[in-house]
């Protein structure tokens, strides 16, 4: 049990893991997707400043000075954009100091290209104000802020002071650089909040179907090493006394050869079964299993099970209670005496071997309760519906000292859910547990 807790800490850690990876996963796709969307713009008003300098013909006397430093700022840009396409995301003081280069930038072109009246105006200081919603709507504000006070202060000191007509152009610019700073951090915001939002969820599905096919691959090989050991314990006690038959021969004494039947039967029907199980497990999961539902006498069915845990268990150790009313059921009479079969064996594992196993059927409306009883340790709260799980054991399996691949009470829960029923564990008792499965009644 201590192994157990300790798995189930293992897995707490795990599945509690990924949150944090998550949040991390999505923010950093949140800055990756606002820095894209920046670049974007800066190279856009690149290209239209590039193409007002210089076509259809310069508009500047300055015009070699205004594309040297358009050269620039598209080297600039450049390296930007392969660092982002590396995946490298600018820290926080490396996008105060890409926003003051852009400011000087800003700040030069429009000293060259006439103040209040140059045509970059607008186009560079509304793309700084535009690329600064990575600060947030307030972080915009104070940009468009500093934008407005450097572009009155250039303006000023390129016109010659402030004129009415330069006035006019100013406030129309500190107008426009306010309604940049909101709306784009509030259109950015819900873009890249719907695409986080949908990378959040991508993510979650993603680590959900990691983690469950994790734990499909350890349960597997879990399976296989205990299927291994289940398979090699009766082989050998098979091999055992085969050998020791063929060898002695008739100096083997009666009472020997006798027992050594009794074992070689015994374990070739827990072969058997096992066998059976996995057979029947996978034509469950090919979905190849077909069943014939229709009227089973439940006695004859239980004759059936109890006569082929004889060789390993006393035939006093069962005890049936079985009223006319509830002899007959709907089933399909093989698969219910496999489904039965499991129980019983289940019980027989975990029961000590003074104890009776108690089978009880009754009749309830239309449908018939059968209750197999054990003595044995009580499950847990938290893992009555877990036991049914593939290849799962209450046991650890460095501590195990019962035999079992965890298939049965997978296998029967699968067949009685078939077979119109329902299965499940009744522990409401100081020890031992009471399994219960409810089939349709044959009216």
């Amino acid at each position: 049990m201590i192994a157990t807790a300790r798995i189930d800490a293992a897995a707490a850690t795990e599945a509690a893991r990924p949150r944090g990876d998550i949040g991390a996963v999505v923010e950093r796709g949140r800055r990756a997707g606002v820095e894209r969307t920046i670049e974007l713009g800066r190279w856009v008003v690149l290209i239209v400043a590039a193409v007002q300098a210089n076509f259809p013909a310069p508009t500047t006397r300055n015009t070699d000075s205004v594309n040297l430093i358009l050269g620039g700022w598209a080297l600039f840009n450049l390296a930007v954009t392969l660092t982002l396409i590396a995946r490298v995301l600018p820290g926080r003081r490396t996008q105060y100091a890409m926003t003051a280069l852009d400011i000087g930038v800003a700040c030069a072109l429009v000293s060259l290209t006439g103040g209040f009246t140059s045509p970059f105006a607008v186009t560079f200081f509304g793309v700084i104000v535009a690329g600064s919603l990575r600060f947030g709507l307030w972080g915009s504000l104070l940009c468009a802020g500093v934008v407005a006070v450097v572009d009155l202060g250039i303006g000023a000191a390129v016109g010659g002071g402030m004129t009415p007509a330069h006035l006019n152009a100013y406030l129309s610019h500190l107008f426009l650089f306010l309604v940049l700073a909101v709306t784009s951090s509030v259109l950015v915001r819900e873009l890249v909040g719907a695409r986080s939002r949908q990378m959040e969820h991508t993510f979650r599905l993603e680590h959900a179907a990691f983690f469950e096919l994790r734990e499909v691959d350890r349960l597997k090989s879990e399976f296989i090493m205990l299927a291994s050991h289940e398979l090699r314990t009766p082989l050998a006690k098979i091999k055992a006394w085969v050998t020791l038959m063929q060898d002695a021969g008739d100096r083997l004494p009666a009472e020997a050869q006798a027992e050594g039947i009794e074992v070689l039967r015994g374990e070739s029907e827990h072969l058997a079964r096992l066998t059976d199980n996995l057979l029947c497990i996978a034509q469950l999961e090919a979905g190849e299993i077909r069943l014939k539902t229709g009227p089973v006498n439940l006695v004859a069915v239980l004759d059936q099970v109890t006569s082929r845990f004889v060789a390993s268990a006393d035939r006093s150790r069962f005890f049936a209670n079985v009223p006319d009313t509830a002899r007959m059921v709907l089933a399909d009479r093989e698969r219910l005496a496999l489904v039965l079969a499991c129980l019983v064996d289940n019980a027989l594992k975990f029961s000590p071997e003074s104890e009776v196993v108690r089978i009880d059927a009754e009749r309830r409306d239309e449908q018939v309760r059968i209750q197999v009883r054990d003595r044995g340790i009580r499950i847990a709260d938290e893992q009555l519906e877990r036991v049914f799980h593939s290849f799962y054991q209450v046991e650890s399996p460095l501590l195990r000292q019962r035999g079992g691949c965890g298939v049965g009470l997978y296998l029967a829960r699968q067949l009685v859910e078939r077979m119109g029923g329902r299965i499940w564990v009744d522990n409401s008792r100081a020890r031992g547990n009471t399994f219960c499965l409810s089939l349709p009644a044959d009216v």
